[in-house]
């Protein structure tokens, strides 16, 4: 395979990677657990040009890093997602369109625990983006709808497909549902929706990563309600207030761009990664390559360096 077409399909693959909408890839996506320790997902080293999986990476405390979770299959996704008490979990999905096998874990301390076993029944558990509470009763999406997954596993419509396709789900400080649907964000504050924000996506970034890369990839919302995105598309994250004014708040400078975020004791975590130009499926290599990176936002406005692979 040529360079050009090589990392042509590079980019359809992380572009394509979990769903027509294109909100997340195989290596998007940060939480921070109720101690401190942070994880996120990104690509497992390579092995092969033919195949691909997803880990669960965590940072401790103490900026020890392990690898706490790999995907069985190849090709494979995982994408993270906490609930208030910052319980963490892990959506997986692999095998191929439209006979995807979904699972979902949750992280624990001693071992991980296996709630959804592996279906490739989509309307009972697909991975689109995930929104679960406190009892672990999930929200799940796919394509424009929000459907309701009940501790008895019932499924049901929570929200039909008015709003368009559904890319991002995240808790307010009251279990109030943020969702973005296309690039517009709703709350439902367990009576009514509301409109937060609309058209946030820019038409034609000036900082686009690649072709076709246009993309928010994570939201989380912190106790005073400001939502803040991953803006992959333009590498950098956007706070909107809770009157809906946007502003960026971190520019990540070439070649690294946002696909994670979340907040930890006022201050904001964020994870980058490089869009390699060398040889095919370089991952974490430094140079050329796809590394991963972790910064965060002080509540003074610095920015400073949490985590950088080092080979």
């Amino acid at each position: 395979m040529n360079s050009f077409l090589k990392q042509f399909t590079f980019a359809l693959l992380l572009i394509l990677s979990f769903s027509v909408q294109a909100n997340a890839h195989p290596w998007g996506g940060l939480v921070i657990d109720n101690e401190g320790n942070i994880y996120f997902t990104f690509i497992c080293p390579i092995e092969d040009d033919n195949n691909h999986y997803a880990c669960v990476w965590k940072i401790s405390a103490s900026n020890k890093m392990q690898h706490i979770l790999k995907a069985k299959s190849s090709p494979s996704d995982i994408i993270l997602t906490r609930n208030l008490k910052r319980e963490v979990f892990a959506a997986e999905r692999s095998g191929r369109s439209p006979n995807y096998n979904n699972k979902l874990w949750l992280i624990d301390k001693t071992q991980n625990q296996l709630l959804i076993p592996s279906t490739s029944n989509q309307d009972q558990f697909h991975i689109q983006s995930l929104a679960i509470n406190n009892k672990k009763e999930i929200y799940f999406s796919k394509e424009g709808s929000l459907n309701f997954r009940d501790s008895l596993s019932k499924v049901s419509t929570f929200i039909d497909e008015r709003f368009g396709p559904i890319g991002l789900t995240a808790w307010g400080p009251n279990e109030e549902l943020y969702f973005m649907a296309d690039d517009d964000i709703y709350i439902y504050d367990g009576n009514q929706f509301k409109l937060l924000i609309s058209d946030l996506k820019k038409r034609n970034p000036e900082d686009l990563p690649f072709s076709g890369a246009n993309i928010f990839f994570d939201m989380i919302v912190d106790k005073n309600r400001n939502v803040y995105l991953a803006y992959y598309g333009n590498r950098e994250i956007i706070r909107i207030t809770p009157d809906g004014n946007a502003k960026s708040i971190l520019k990540s400078e070439k070649p690294w761009s946002p696909h994670g975020i979340d907040i930890f004791e006022g201050e904001v975590y964020v994870l980058e990664s490089t869009f390699g130009g060398g040889e095919w499926w370089k991952f974490w290599e430094e140079d050329p390559g796809i590394i991963p990176r972790v910064r965060k936002i002080t509540s003074n406005g610095k920015v400073d360096s949490v985590y950088s692979y080092k080979k």
